[in-house]
């Protein structure tokens, strides 16, 4: 999940190509998209990830493993 400047200077939250949340205030856009991620990982397991991406450069803001990879890691 990726949040984006829009071209009218605020905020979208993506996933892939495909916006999910537009015309975000940034904290907003931050607190919404980690939000997103966590309930993605809860249900899923999986692991999910919101970076901030820039023209520039990428911003890591949360990421949450695989919690199936954290299972069969403490067992083994």
């Amino acid at each position: 999940m990726t949040i984006r400047e829009s071209s009218h200077g605020l905020w979208c939250i993506c996933s892939g190509p495909e916006i999910l949340f537009d015309r975000l205030h940034f904290a907003h856009a931050i607190r919404l998209g980690r939000g997103l991620a966590r309930e993605e990982h809860d249900s899923s397991g999986s692991a999910a990830c919101v970076e901030m991406v820039c023209s520039e450069f990428n911003i890591p803001l949360v990421q949450y493993a695989d919690t199936a990879g954290v299972r069969a890691a403490s067992v083994a």
